[in-house]
């Protein structure tokens, strides 16, 4: 497993933080050593009891996913037991602001890592500006090139920030913390040709596991893409599907679903996006499947949270949903 390295701008758990001495005050000088004596015993048993709940705290803390409403593209948030950050594609630049106002109220620092898992601008577009303005640890890069000024942006503020960039590699395994890992399933090897885009087809697809939980992300992953994981022998199997390619007709095939069983599926997605995304069919699929759906167009930012047993879902808009996570 590659460890990412301890975020040292990331919050003091309360067990850490100096307790300030309380003044002491007696209501009469006689009483001073009593009520100091006492005064002394009731901070030693809280320190004690605090003792006693730090670790209650960190076991009971768990995995946060926060699916973001960029309007037509895709961000996720991943956010590990210990605090390790994780950001999954950056959405259009047109959605910088709603992007960076997310993460500087859900983040403290830079970002762990950024996971790009294509090059296409309503993917990476939001990048550049959180790169520039929040920092990152480290960047892992898809594969497939696509000619555009917007990654040629992104490029220069990782040089700018000393950011270290990597091509992102199948069966990496990146240890969260906590348990938690992030297991990259792609690109495919050998890269898929001659598909309808051979961007989307080589996408990242990574697949994230805590305990009994996992999404998986499959980028913009299409049919070629779904059959070469069903061949490859991943475990493909999670709980909640971040849908490939804002569900569109052209993925989210039967035998996919099937091999994922999702119980939840949350599709990034524009308001009267150009596209037809998602697709009436991909939508039929899930809702054969029983799966619940959950669409940053009507439901806004989607948040997951677990620990590794039950999973709770909200939404901005009001949708909650409790669940178990098999």
């Amino acid at each position: 497993m590659s460890p990412l390295s301890p975020s040292p701008l990331a919050p003091l758990p309360l067990s850490s933080l100096p307790l300030a001495p309380l003044p002491l005050l007696p209501s009469h000088p006689g009483s001073v050593r009593r009520s100091f004596r006492g005064r002394a015993w009731l901070l030693a048993a809280a320190l004690a009891f605090l003792a006693l709940l730090a670790p209650l705290r960190a076991s009971a803390k768990g995995l946060r996913v926060d699916f973001i409403d960029v309007g037509q593209g895709d961000a996720a948030l991943v956010t590990s037991p210990t605090g390790k950050t994780v950001l999954i594609d950056g959405g259009p630049r047109k959605s910088s602001g709603a992007l960076l106002a997310f993460l500087a109220a859900h983040t403290s620092g830079p970002i762990d890592l950024i996971l790009l898992s294509h090059r296409h601008e309503d993917h990476l577009g939001g990048l550049t500006a959180v790169v520039r303005q929040l920092g990152a640890r480290q960047f892992l890069d898809a594969p497939v090139p696509h000619p555009g000024g917007a990654y040629a942006a992104l490029m220069r503020a990782l040089a700018a920030r000393g950011v270290p960039a990597k091509q992102a590699i199948r069966g990496r395994v990146i240890d969260l913390g906590g348990g938690a890992t992030l297991t990259l399933l792609g690109p495919p090897e050998p890269p898929i040709v001659g598909s309808r885009s051979d961007v989307n087809a080589n996408s990242v697809v990574a697949r994230l596991a805590y305990r009994d939980f996992s999404v998986l992300f499959a980028g913009d992953a299409e049919a070629p893409t779904e059959a070469w994981l069903l061949s490859s022998g991943a475990d493909l199997h999670a709980a909640v599907l971040k849908v490939p390619h804002h569900g569109s007709r052209y993925a989210s095939g039967v035998r996919f679903l099937a091999a994922v069983a999702p119980r939840i599926a949350v599709i990034s997605v524009g308001a009267t996006n150009d596209y037809g995304h998602p697709a009436p069919q991909t939508l039929e699929r899930l809702a054969r499947r029983g799966t619940a759906i959950y669409r940053t167009d009507m439901d806004g930012d989607v948040t997951i949270e677990t620990d590794g047993r039950s999973i709770t879902v909200h939404a901005a808009r009001g949708r909650r949903q409790a669940l178990v996570a098999r």
